[in-house]
């Protein structure tokens, strides 16, 4: 399982090219905005920079919504790609999407075909034992049937996005405070490796590598 976790992607997918088994020109990639949904078109920065990182790296995008699809469809289209990318937005939103849809069972199966994961903000949280970690942070009042937070679990972790922030200190301390090492807390700079067994957390800007020894 090859899984790339970032907290903003366009700030360290530089770091991707030891897990890609061909240059980005030669790799087929499904970008999935559904997270993006609660948000306006014209605010999206987060989105907007990453996918312009993601066409300046070569990579062939093709954008896929996940909503309305079956499990069926899912693994029919998504099987075609080598890698898939969630972008980032609200978190509740998105995994109420992938269990409605099926993406939270056709997505092992994906994965252990070889394609690579990328997410980005909550499409990486997305993959956490649990999401409720979050509430502070996004709205869940976006998936007002969604009341199981239990996130994915490709991740023994709950993964926190945007760590270090001023504008969220407060929350965060708080959340820290109640989760205690429950939390993996990973900043704009930094992005989660999941290479089968190997596990690692990477800074882009100080190119320090600092391990993990986690389940997943």
């Amino acid at each position: 399982m090859k899984l790339f976790l970032t907290s903003l992607a366009s700030t360290t997918l530089d770091l991707i090219h030891p897990i890609l088994p061909r240059p980005p020109i030669e790799l087929s990639l499904a970008y999935i905005p559904t997270a993006a949904d609660p948000y306006a078109l014209d605010n999206r920065p987060w989105a907007d920079s990453n996918r312009q990182k993601l066409v300046s790296m070569g990579f062939k995008l093709t954008d896929y919504d996940i909503k309305g699809k079956n499990e069926q469809e899912l693994l029919s289209d998504l099987s075609k790609f080598d890698i898939i990318y969630v972008e980032g937005g609200n978190v509740f939103y998105l995994l109420w999407h992938m269990r409605q849809t099926g993406v939270d069972k056709v997505l092992p199966e994906l994965l252990s075909k070889g394609i690579i994961y990328i997410g980005s903000s909550a499409g990486s949280a997305v993959l956490s034992t649990s999401i409720e970690h979050a509430i502070p942070f996004d709205n869940p009042s976006t998936a007002p049937l969604l009341t199981n937070y239990t996130g994915l679990g490709l991740i023994n972790t709950q993964l926190h996005p945007h760590s270090g922030k001023p504008k969220y200190a407060d929350r965060e301390q708080e959340t820290i405070n109640k989760w205690g090492d429950k939390l993996t807390l990973l900043r704009d700079d930094q992005v989660m490796i999941v290479n089968g067994d190997d596990q690692k957390i990477l800074a882009i800007w100080w190119k320090t590598i600092l391990t993990k020894n986690m389940k997943h």
